[in-house]
Order: structure tokens, then C-alpha cells, then sequence
């Protein structure tokens, strides 16, 4: 039996194995996500480069939706291949659900997929924050699948694929939110990226709560709640996508090397 196989006849389009107990000892994974867990298999999903580089928000979001789905039907398809050969296995959502609790509030996966990817040696972190596939560079989803599987493999070799003088995505950030190093200003990347996400919600809550009649008519007709709505419907309120887009890892065709 063998995951990695698995995992690309799948659909994945990279995949690589981690061994579980470091990830969990750093905190990468929660203890009570499939205690029986050995094995991380880790699976990439890649955007189509032309739709995170239009001009059309649509196309973008949309892509976004079907790279997830793809993670999503990925994962499924590797647990029920693993329970087929006898073995405990569970899909980490790649997205959403996600624990809103207290203390989490949404922000905070129950697995941390690009540490899962680094440790199963994928791909690596760009100055950005994001993770960098050597086939797509920083354009893909990640998903984790966690097996009571535990097979013999080596660790695999560190790498680095972020370019030393490059700071594309660090110039191109428009909220300038890329500090470097992985550094990121989550506050002012997040009113980029989530302009319609829960946040904008609840203020639209409040607004309509304090409005006079003639002003939630004008809310309940306006572009806001027209555009939360469609966020809702589609499961998806991504509204930046620069420092995937401009990165230069992974543009070069297989044929170029």
C-alpha cells in the first residue's frame, strides 16, 4: 500500500508524506484529531495561473472555489482508499468549517497545512508567508490527511525555493501588508482580503441596528448585503490574490526545465 500513489491517483497534484508526532509536539496538529494518527499525507491542489492573473475578481474567486473543492474531493478520496486497506484515516478541512469558538475565533486550523507540507518536504515558505510548491510556486491549497498508516520512509531533505533578491509579492502586496521573512500585518491584510467576510457582517448588522428606516431600506437594496450574499452562496469571500499571482516560482513551463 502505498499513501503517496494513493494521494496523486487521487488528484493531488503534489503529495508527500510527515511523520505525526513532531508536527503534534510543535503544535502543527491537535492532539484530538485521530489520536491513532502516525502519518500526515499532505496534498497540493494548483490554481490555473491565468485565472489568478485576470483583472476579473469573478474569475479569481471562482478558481479559488474549485481549487478547494478539488482538496476537499482529494481527501475524501484518500480516506476511503486508506479504510478500504483497513487503516483509520481523517480529512483535515482545508478551508472551512473551522472551529469559530472562543479563543480560536475562526482564525486558527485544528492543522497547520504548510507546516505538515514543509515537514513533508513539498515545498517551503516564501518571504510572503505563503507556501511555495517547486511545480506552482505559491499558487496551490493545501490539504492534510491524517493515517493510523506508518510505514518506513526517510525524512525528506529541507529546501528552499523562495529567491534570495526577489520581493515581488512584497512590492506588489497592495496593502502593503508583506513585511518580509514571513512577516505579515495581518490586520491590514486582512481588510484587503476579507472585505466581505465576517467582519464587514457584523458591521453591517450594526449599521442596520442604528439605521433610521430610510437608511436599512438603502442597506437591504445596496451592494453590501448583495455581496455578502454571494459570499455565503458560495462559500468563498477571497478578494486578493497579488502575491500568488506575481511570484515568479513555478510560471517557467515543464519544458523550460
Amino acid at each position: 500500500m502505498d499513501p503517496l500513489r494513493i494521494a496523486l491517483e487521487s488528484g493531488a497534484d503534489v503529495a508527500g508524506l510527515a511523520r505525526v508526532t513532531p508536527l503534534r509536539e510543535k503544535g502543527a496538529i491537535e492532539p484530538g484529531l485521530l489520536p491513532s494518527a502516525k502519518t500526515v499525507i499532505v496534498v497540493a491542489s494548483a490554481h490555473s495561473r491565468t485565472a489568478l492573473a485576470s483583472s476579473n475578481l469573478q474569475v479569481q474567486q471562482y478558481d479559488t472555489i474549485s481549487t478547494y473543492e478539488n482538496v476537499r474531493g482529494v481527501g475524501d478520496r484518500i480516506v476511503k482508499q486508506l479504510e478500504r486497506f483497513g487503516y483509520e484515516a481523517v480529512s483535515v478541512p482545508a478551508f472551512i468549517p473551522i472551529d469559530m469558538a472562543e479563543g480560536k475565533f475562526g482564525m486558527v486550523g485544528a492543522a497547520d497545512h504548510r507546516a505538515a507540507a514543509v515537514a513533508a518536504g513539498i515545498g517551503s515558505y516564501g518571504k510572503s508567508g505563503l507556501f511555495l510548491t517547486r511545480e506552482f510556486g505559491p499558487r496551490v491549497r493545501l490539504g492534510s490527511v491524517l493515517t493510523s498508516w506508518e510505514g518506513d520512509f526517510p525524512p525528506p531533505p529541507s529546501i528552499s525555493l523562495c529567491l534570495e533578491d526577489c520581493t515581488a509579492c512584497l512590492d506588489e502586496c497592495p496593502p502593503r501588508a508583506l513585511l518580509g521573512n514571513g512577516r505579515i500585518d495581518k490586520s491590514k491584510c486582512g481588510r484587503t482580503i476579507f472585505q466581505y467576510g465576517l467582519r464587514r457582517v457584523i458591521r453591517f448588522i450594526g449599521e442596520m441596528m442604528e439605521g433610521d428606516p430610510k437608511k436599512r431600506r438603502d442597506l437591504l437594496k445596496g451592494f453590501t448585503l448583495r455581496e455578502i450574499w454571494q459570499n455565503f452562496m458560495a462559500g468563498n469571500y477571497y478578494y486578493c490574490f497579488q502575491c500568488q499571482s506575481v511570484c515568479p516560482i513555478g510560471t517557467r513551463p515543464k519544458d523550460e526545465g
